[in-house]
């Protein structure tokens, strides 16, 4: 599922480690599918662990992008706004409504559909463009 693996390393030690964590907690998340005591108060905390690696992670990754003063800076801010806001929304829509075992393993499913289809794919799509930032000399002021 959501594994770490040598193809996503992009030889940036902070930015490996903020995305190592943040698939940890997806793959947490995801493994707890099956757990009979899954309901509403385990989900908040699996997703909120989810959205917590998901910030540290895009925080390092900024922080990275500014100091190489990369191109593109703002729009690769501006979609990891989006991811972000796109998950916290999904979450809020479905939590607040589980009422059942069944119910909480649906509202699993619709969030890996969103962590599968834009998270995990941001996070694999970007690894060649990484990898060429971190060969590229710094630029020097003046």
């Amino acid at each position: 599922m959501f594994l770490w693996n040598m193809s996503l390393e992009t030889g940036i030690e902070a930015v490996d480690q903020g995305r190592k964590r943040m698939l940890g907690a997806m793959a947490d998340f995801f493994q707890g599918m099956d757990d009979p005591s899954l309901g509403q108060q385990t989900l908040a905390a699996r997703t909120g662990a989810i959205f917590n690696a998901m910030k540290a992670a895009f925080a390092a990754e900024n922080a990275y992008l500014i100091e190489r003063d990369a191109p593109d800076l703002e729009r690769h801010q501006a979609n990891h706004a989006a991811l972000s806001a796109a998950f916290v929304d999904l979450c809020r829509k479905l939590i607040p409504k589980i009422k059942t075992h069944k119910q909480a393993q649906q509202c699993c499913l619709e969030i890996y559909q969103l962590v599968d289809e834009a998270i995990f794919h941001h996070i694999t799509k970007e690894v060649a463009s990484y990898r060429t930032l971190a060969r590229t000399p710094v630029k020097k002021a003046g």
